[in-house]
């Protein structure tokens, strides 16, 4: 499991599309708040296709699936209080006909 709070722990990200996308996510984020980074409003959690035990879909406010350059992730929103949030990515394997 990656926790990631600033644009700079993108680095450990290992799937490039998805650090790309996550860099963004976190810079729009930094903007729209007007913060330096996420750690008082929340953080990016990248978890390991082995950790599915970590992604309770009952603990999120919503979830979706998506597509990020030739990986499926599903991703889901946790609300942790008044002003902090988890947005949690966890990547799946889809079977293709």
């Amino acid at each position: 499991m990656l926790k990631i709070t600033s644009p700079e722990q993108t680095e450990n990200i290992k799937a490039k599309d998805l650090r790309e996308y996550i860099d963004r996510n976190i810079k729009n984020m930094m903007a729209e708040y007007n913060v330096n980074d996420l750690s008082h409003i929340g953080c990016i959690i990248i978890l390991d296709s082995s950790e599915i035990q970590d992604f309770s879909v009952s603990e999120m406010e919503f979830v979706e699936v998506l597509e990020i350059g030739d990986t499926v992730y599903l991703h889901g929103v946790k609300i942790l209080g008044d002003s902090y949030g988890e947005d949690t990515y966890l990547p799946v394997e889809v079977i293709r006909k």
